[in-house]
């Protein structure tokens, strides 16, 4: 178990209150990127493209962590907090989602969980009430990085996205080098052939095809609202199709009928797709 703590002794105490209320001014910007949020560990920031024709906006929360601090996966385990990016007080902006890379499977002293032990830029994709007008950014975000505790930041940016304003050259890269970290859709000779809830009804069985027989291959599941997942574990392989064994456990009786997200790793590649369990 991950747990959560200030140091609150002496010039540290003083420190950190400092930072934690600059932490909570919101930071503003009439270019395509926000300014950068210090914190101990790390500093993020926030970067955005101009609209697209259909409302679309693409960004990124540039996340850069100091060696050896860590931050979460959108589902870190039974102790961790996902990374939020809420737009509630934007204005002409409708919705926000966040997309994860394929994360790695960190243990430390009280847990093992998902998340990202170097700096991670997250592709962030904005909606526009009225497609391709200006539209200014009020961003909330939270989220918490780790060294051998973890810390909560929490903080705001406000940034302005003008279809008059073009991003520059090194913020189109860092936009498009975070979208295109994403894992691959499934395709031929990697992707579910099979799925099976166990009888217990607290677990399932996924066959997959990897591009090799990688025994090092990892899943990793996002489940219904209120279900834990063990780290899968690999059973066993018929060619280059890997059996992997999940342990639940949750709120309701049976995960039949019930969607899960899951993401392969294998061979240097990495995979997402969403299935109904039968």
């Amino acid at each position: 178990m991950i747990n959560y703590r200030f140091k609150t002794h002496g010039a540290v105490r003083a420190a950190c209150s400092l930072a934690c209320f600059l932490a909570l001014i919101p930071l503003s910007a009439d270019a395509a990127s926000s300014e950068w949020v210090e914190t101990e560990g790390g500093r993020i920031r926030v970067s955005a493209l101009e609209p697209a024709a259909d409302g679309t906006i693409r960004a990124a929360l540039d996340i850069e962590l100091l060696p050896g601090w860590k931050t979460y996966w959108r589902d870190p385990g039974e102790a961790g907090v996902p990374p939020s990016f809420k737009v509630d007080r934007s204005d002409n902006i409708s919705a926000a989602e966040i997309h994860f890379p394929a994360p790695e499977r960190i243990e430390d002293a009280y847990s093992i969980w998902a998340g990202y032990p170097y700096p991670v830029v997250l592709p962030i994709t904005l909606r526009q009430e009225k497609a391709g007008e200006k539209s200014v950014v009020e961003a909330d975000v939270f989220l918490g990085i780790c060294e051998s505790i973890c810390i909560p930041l929490q903080t705001s940016f406000s940034l302005t996205v003008d279809p008059d304003k073009p991003a520059n050259a090194f913020e189109k890269r860092l936009v498009k080098k975070a979208f295109e970290s994403l894992p691959e859709e499934p395709g031929d000779g990697f992707e579910i052939v099979d799925a099976r809830v166990r009888d217990t009804g607290d677990g399932f069985t996924l066959s997959v095809a990897l591009p090799d027989a990688d025994e090092g291959s990892e899943l990793f599941v996002t489940g219904p609202q209120g279900w834990r997942f063990d780290p899968p574990r690999i059973t066993g392989f018929d060619a280059n199709v890997a059996t992997f064994l999940v342990d639940g456990d949750g709120d309701g009786d049976s995960l039949s009928g019930e969607n899960v997200r899951v993401v392969v790793k294998a061979s240097g590649r990495s995979m997402e797709t969403e299935i109904a369990l039968p």
